[in-house]
């Protein structure tokens, strides 16, 4: 069975997460560098690599109006470069917290703020934006 990926964008990084072959669990993956020459080519790699069905990409909403943000026109962009190098399907998840939800996970795992050289909180925020997203297909408030 195809599995999910969850993409959180960034100006400089870009955390991925990946679900469990039943689509039930998510999993922080990786982060890569914006700034790389390819990095729709390394989301494609890694689709290929684990089989991926569908990718949920995070849009970044402002939290006082539930209007898209000014970053959320630079996700729609990159996601338009990404489907137009693949078939499979994107679909977008609200990620107005999912920062902070991550930030909250990993200090509460002993992680202490400050620089993230390992891009440890795009990845963990990757992960909670497609948990988020898995949640919801779980209890049928999807339409996937």
């Amino acid at each position: 069975m195809p599995r999910w990926l969850g993409i959180d964008w960034g100006a400089r990084r870009i955390g991925v997460a990946l679900s469990d072959l039943e689509g039930l669990q998510a999993f922080g993956y990786t982060t890569l560098d914006s700034r790389d020459r390819d990095p729709i080519g390394r989301i494609l790699a890694i689709c290929d690599d684990e089989d991926v069905g569908w990718i949920v990409l995070g849009l970044p909403l402002r939290s006082d109006t539930g209007e898209e943000s000014q970053t959320a026109k630079a996700v729609r962009e990159f996601s338009e470069s990404l489907a137009a190098r693949t078939r499979i399907p994107l679909r977008f998840e609200d990620e107005r917290f999912s920062s902070f939800a991550a930030e909250q996970d990993l200090k509460a795992a002993g992680w202490r703020p400050g620089k993230d050289p390992k891009g440890l909180v795009d990845k963990a925020a990757a992960k909670v934006l497609l948990q988020d997203f898995l949640d919801r297909r779980a209890r049928g408030e999807t339409t996937e």
